[in-house]
């Protein structure tokens, strides 16, 4: 990394709970990351699952549809925004950018907490209609009283921070790149490349677009090359365990 480059300061990997997929098997991780900069920015990437489910998962997931697909396996207190911010000595107010990955249920679910903070997505996700759930089922949507910024090209929005178009698994689905002073570059994948099977099969977990899909996968993969980049999947089962986790992190 070139000394005049700018970099980010902190990253935090979140906890955001686990799931278990009906058709495989697959216990994944619900992720979500959070970057701290030395400009006081301060930005979260992702929610998890909506306020609702603090009270009863399983009643939620089946009366949102999630339970066609899989089902909830942890998700406790500690497992929503607010708890896993604390560990980092933040609180939800403290957020300046919140960046939406994408609209599916397990990463938009307390986006209306965050109206204060500068919400980061793609431009061509915000169209394509309002967070999804399963089975067409949605009891959400997009919040009117915040401030927008919509990517439709790589955008840095912080020093070390740039976000990236990735469309495939959604329409406009976002992954993002960050430098930082020792670890150097983390790729961000989300649910562009869920796990590192997909590096071999081409083929993306519920992807709406599967050659997109491979073309953001393929990008993503030359630029961890490039730069020898920490390469970090969405939904990644073997991966997941070995990650930092809050209040640890990555710098």
């Amino acid at each position: 990394m070139s000394s005049a480059e700018t970099v980010a300061q902190r990253l935090y990997v979140l906890d955001f709970g686990l799931f278990q997929v009906h058709e495989n098997g697959r216990i994944i991780g619900i992720p979500g990351y959070c970057v701290e900069t030395d400009g006081d920015e301060r930005i979260l990437v992702d929610t998890g699952f909506p306020p609702w489910y603090r009270d009863d998962a399983e009643a939620a997931s089946l009366e949102d549809g999630l339970g066609e697909f899989g089902r909830i396996l942890k998700l406790e207190p500690e497992h929503f925004p607010e708890a896993q911010l604390e560990k980092m000595g933040l609180q939800p107010a403290d957020i300046t950018h919140l960046v939406v990955t994408h609209g599916d249920i397990d990463h938009v679910g307390f986006i209306h907490q965050f109206v204060h903070a500068t919400i980061v997505m793609g431009a061509a996700e915000r169209a394509a209609g309002p967070p999804r759930y399963f089975g067409g089922k949605s009891r959400m949507s997009w919040p009117e009283n915040a401030t927008y910024r919509l990517i439709d090209e790589d955008t840095q929005i912080a020093p070390g921070v740039r976000v990236l178009p990735t469309p495939g698994h959604s329409a406009g689905h976002v992954s993002l790149r960050v430098r930082l002073p020792n670890t150097e570059t983390v790729i961000l994948a989300g649910d562009a490349i869920n796990r590192e099977e997909e590096l071999e099969t081409g083929l993306n977990s519920g992807g709406s677009d599967q050659a997109l899909a491979l073309a953001s996968t393929r990008r993503l993969v030359e630029m961890a090359r490039a730069e020898k980049a920490f390469l970090i999947y969405g939904h990644d089962p073997e991966q997941w365990p070995t990650l930092r986790k809050a209040p640890d992190f990555y710098d």
